[in-house]
């Protein structure tokens, strides 16, 4: 009784652990492993008392209930159900797996004392079983899960397979003694499930890459917003440089008959003449005055006053400014969104802010010795989440920093410390947001973009032209590197 109590209880954790990880949710949700463990005893205890009830219903009663708890917290039933049945199938296999191999180990005992100790057998498989789950969480597919499944019709597909096994777990010819009926489930079942496993990773592949091109698509749209500013910007000046000009073609004309008419005359009263001539020179005078003042408007650029949300982002945007002005960096900020919606809900204010200022220190370090300097910083919504993003022409991280990031302390600068990127980490680690990088060595404008989506994803993930490379360097289970042009 003991025994068979063990064993469902190792099932349930691990069913849980497995399900947890694979939407990635276990750091936020379950961080105290005490919870999994409560909710494993009952759902071990609601299984057994069924056992001795109604045995057809040992397994689907339990897995009903945590189907429901976890539909609650993803709110798709769908995509939960999917989850569950993997996530069952993988630790009842897995239990299974580790019985065998605990009996195995076992059996030389048995031999010696003619007695087999299942308590014993209970609690070496439940070892077994950690170890193996342990490796299995070391292989970075199962490690990132499927963060999130887009509403497809391959959807349609995995429900359908999940239903299968389903049937083969719960009610199929496997419990049976019927061998005639056992050999072809258990062949059909072997060969479905690498299937499914496959079909599983093509749609976390084909979320992650959806999701990058909404996060381009956005960042374009941002980009677009902030371009047609600074034309319409442009547009004005252009106009009123055209007033001007048009102006000055009859005033030009007009003082230059006015010269030549007093270098040509003949005056009889030298008063006149002083007269006139100093009437020449005040217009002379004031018309240089008026012409030499316009370049000089475009060159003493004044520092621009922001007005978000917030007011200590509004002084570090502003002094942010100056050292662009004195640094020679084209420094551009587009506000996609209203700040208030998202602070303190998303970030806290201090946060965002400090933050927001290692990411500008870095991108003005990157690009204060290239010939082109940009830094652009936006402030958009992607989906329902905030994104801050910071895109700059300067030089490109090194491979050795991108793989180590959030690890050591590594600098691209001679006189850098790193700080400013473990902090940037810190605040991703903080609020479980999602660090990209994007290397767009294809664009005109920009070298590489840093945005960190408050997803509560906590994902780290690269798309590069140098994928190979930071692959091969790279041991660290949370990195997802994609090529730049899959």
């Amino acid at each position: 009784m003991i025994s068979e109590f063990l064993k469902l209880i190792c099932i349930y954790l691990f069913c849980i652990f497995f399900c947890l990880n694979f939407i990635n949710l276990r750091k936020k949700l379950f961080s105290n492993k005490l919870y999994i463990v409560i909710l494993s005893i009952i759902l071990a205890t609601l299984s057994f008392i069924t056992t001795h009830l109604n045995a057809s219903l040992k397994h689907i009663i339990p897995v009903t209930l945590l189907w429901l708890l976890i539909s609650f917290i993803l709110s798709n039933p769908q995509v939960a159900f999917i989850v569950i049945i993997i996530s069952f199938t993988i630790s009842y296999s897995l239990h299974a797996t580790s019985s065998a191999i605990a009996i195995f180990l076992l059996t030389p005992l048995y031999y010696k004392t003619n007695s087999f100790p299942f308590l014993l057998l209970s609690i070496l498989t439940g070892f077994i079983q950690t170890i193996a789950y342990i490796g299995l969480c070391k292989i970075k597919r199962f490690q990132n899960g499927i963060p999130r499944l887009l509403s497809t019709p391959y959807i349609n597909i995995g429900t359908l397979l999940s239903m299968f096994f389903v049937y083969v777990l719960f009610f199929s010819p496997l419990h049976s003694y019927d061998e005639a009926l056992q050999l072809p489930t258990l062949i059909l079942f072997i060969f479905t499930f690498p299937f499914l496993i496959y079909w599983w990773q093509a749609q976390i592949t084909k979320a992650y890459r959806r999701n990058l091109e909404l996060r381009e698509l956005e960042s374009m749209r941002t980009e677009m917003a902030e371009l047609k500013r600074k034309m319409e910007e442009l547009t004005a000046e252009n106009d009123r440089l055209a007033r001007i000009t048009h102006r000055d073609n009859t005033l030009i004309s007009a003082l230059k008959n006015a010269t030549v008419k007093y270098l040509s005359t003949d005056f009889e009263d030298p008063a006149v003449a002083l007269e006139t001539r100093n009437q020449l020179i005040e217009n002379i005078n004031t018309l240089s005055a008026g012409r030499s003042s316009l370049p000089e408007a475009r060159k003493e650029q004044s520092a621009r006053t922001f007005e978000t949300s917030s007011s200590l982002l509004n002084e570090l945007l502003h002094e942010m400014d100056e050292k662009a002005i004195e640094m020679k960096i084209t420094f551009a900020v587009h506000m996609g969104t209203a700040l208030d919606n998202f602070i303190p809900t998303a970030v806290s204010e201090s946060d965002l802010v400090h933050t927001v200022d290692d990411l500008l220190k870095n991108a003005f370090k990157a690009t204060v010795n290239c010939e082109k300097r940009v830094v652009q910083l936006q402030f958009y919504k992607l989906g329902k989440h905030f994104v801050v993003e910071v895109a700059d022409s300067g030089i490109p991280f090194e491979a050795i920093s991108l793989v180590n990031m959030g690890i050591e302390k590594l600098t691209t600068y001679e006189d850098g410390s790193g700080i400013g990127l473990m902090d940037i980490w810190s605040t991703k680690e903080t609020y479980g947001a999602t660090y990209h990088l994007d290397e767009c060595v294809i664009a005109d404008t920009f070298t590489k973009k840093i945005s960190l989506t408050f997803d509560k994803k906590n994902r780290y993930s690269i798309r590069t032209l140098r994928k190979n490379e930071i692959l091969q360097m790279s041991r660290r289970a949370d990195l997802q590197v994609y090529d730049y042009n899959e």
